[in-house]
């Protein structure tokens, strides 16, 4: 069916279509008549996806004109199928790196703009702090120091975690590079491995593929975490080779709806009965509304102390007083944030 989408201005409405649904299945590796993992694009799943109209030259699937990676679904073209199909039929091995070992539950995020103040110095309680790779490193993957710490003014007795949360193009070049990237050399103690977005909205090829680069990533860096996200449309069972790792990262990042905070409840509460008891979870932002049992073992990564101080705003988000430096609002966030977590702390 030939149609004009409001949605996509400009473009003729002779090269939009319809998605046929359930039609493209026999195209689709994942499709149920194939014996794959995907339920299949029904009637159902086109009432909900938000990119039921195809361009079949645009890239909407991905995240909009100016993404960094092309759309894929059973309608774009078999050149861009063909690149999809070829990580989803890597063979991806059990990957279970060892645990982690860090005291503090509250691990910040810190930036380097704030490294005159010597934040991590006056915390001698938090022994691992993270870092934004957008903060540290270019688009083409080139840190901007050799030795990070003494780039931040962390102190060589604590950990450094690099997070990998940043624009798909990050995303891809951590993808192109894999293993070339020596963290270790720039005084890196963890690492993320590549985030690719799995929105709800997006094509549900394009969401498997996503989890299935996270875990080649993971196994291709030997990233201490692997990445935990399902949407709505992968099942539990295509994680099973990360099943045993001991830490697993979940992001409370771009859950901005009703309905996205239900799939993420959903998620945390299938991810809190899969992993194994020993299995520890880092929370991208807080434990709080996450149904996630008392025995588990998590830890908080938190970039709103931050965040909120560089806006003149405390931990809960008011306007402090304008007679109150950033460095005693840092100070002060940080401590709230660690008492939250450590109450034993004072």
């Amino acid at each position: 069916m030939r149609t004009r989408d409001r949605s996509y201005p400009g473009i003729p409405s002779d090269i939009l279509d319809e998605c046929p649904g359930e039609v493209l299945c026999s195209e689709c590796l994942l499709s149920i008549q194939n014996n794959g993992c995907c339920p299949g694009c029904d009637s159902n799943y086109q009432r909900v996806c938000l990119k039921r109209i195809c361009d079949l030259n645009c890239n909407v699937c991905s995240g909009g004109k100016h993404a960094h990676t092309p759309g894929c679904c059973g309608h774009s073209p078999a050149s861009w199928r063909g690149k999809w199909e070829k990580i989803l039929r890597s063979s991806v091995q059990e990957y279970a790196p060892a645990s982690i070992e860090i005291r503090c539950r509250l691990i910040p995020v810190i930036y380097p703009q704030i490294r005159s103040y010597r934040i991590p110095e006056r915390f001698p309680q938090i022994d691992t702090w993270a870092v934004p790779i957008h903060k540290v490193a270019s688009r083409k993957g080139q840190f901007l120091d050799s030795n990070l710490k003494d780039y931040l003014n962390l102190p060589s007795d604590r950990k450094l975690i690099l997070s990998t949360c940043a624009a798909d193009d990050y995303q891809e070049m951590l993808w192109k590079k894999g293993a070339k990237i020596k963290y270790k050399k720039h005084r890196i103690d963890y690492w993320f491995p590549a985030h690719f977005s799995i929105y709800d909205d997006d094509s549900k090829l394009y969401q498997f593929a996503s989890a299935r680069r996270q875990q080649l990533n993971a196994i291709q860096t030997k990233s201490q975490f692997i990445w935990f996200r399902l949407g709505e449309h992968i099942p539990i069972k295509f994680l099973a080779s990360v099943h045993n790792a001991s830490s697993v990262l979940i992001s409370k990042g771009q859950v901005n709806t009703p309905r996205n905070r239900a799939i993420l409840h959903n998620e945390v509460e299938e991810a809190d009965r899969w992993f194994p008891p020993q299995t520890t979870f880092f929370i991208l932002g807080t434990k709080k509304d996450l149904p996630i049992s008392d025995q588990r073992s998590c830890f908080e990564i938190n970039s709103t102390w931050l965040m909120r101080a560089l806006k003149g705003r405390n931990l809960a988000g008011q306007k402090e007083p304008l007679d109150l430096s950033i460095e005693k609002l840092l100070i002060k966030n940080l401590s709230e944030a660690l008492k939250s977590v450590h109450p034993d702390i004072s």
